[in-house]
């Protein structure tokens, strides 16, 4: 089983996907400078659309179980400071 996605981002003339990513996407992402009649001039528009995952939670869930839990694993823990020196300092602000 591979790990899941949240966010699909599907190419509206070819129909296929071009990106899958946990981080959603800005709208300069989706946007493309498409040819006009006129020359030298383009225009700006919307040619990918997003789809969101909305299981995504429960997904991710059945891949750690599947993953770490059955084979007796130990599920990896995510810890934003460890070894930075924001996680050992005192806070400036003591209130």
């Amino acid at each position: 089983m591979e790990r899941p996605f949240k966010f699909t981002i599907i190419d509206n003339k070819t129909k296929e996907v071009i990106n899958e990513t946990n981080i959603e996407p800005h709208l300069h992402d989706l946007q493309t400078w498409e040819e006009t009649g006129e020359p030298n001039r383009k225009e700006l528009k919307q040619t990918k659309t997003v789809f969101m995952d909305t299981r995504y939670e429960a997904k991710l869930r059945l891949y750690n179980y599947l993953t770490y839990t059955k084979n007796r694993l130990e599920t990896p823990q995510y810890f934003p400071y460890a070894n930075t020196e924001i996680g050992k300092e005192i806070p400036m602000l003591n209130f």
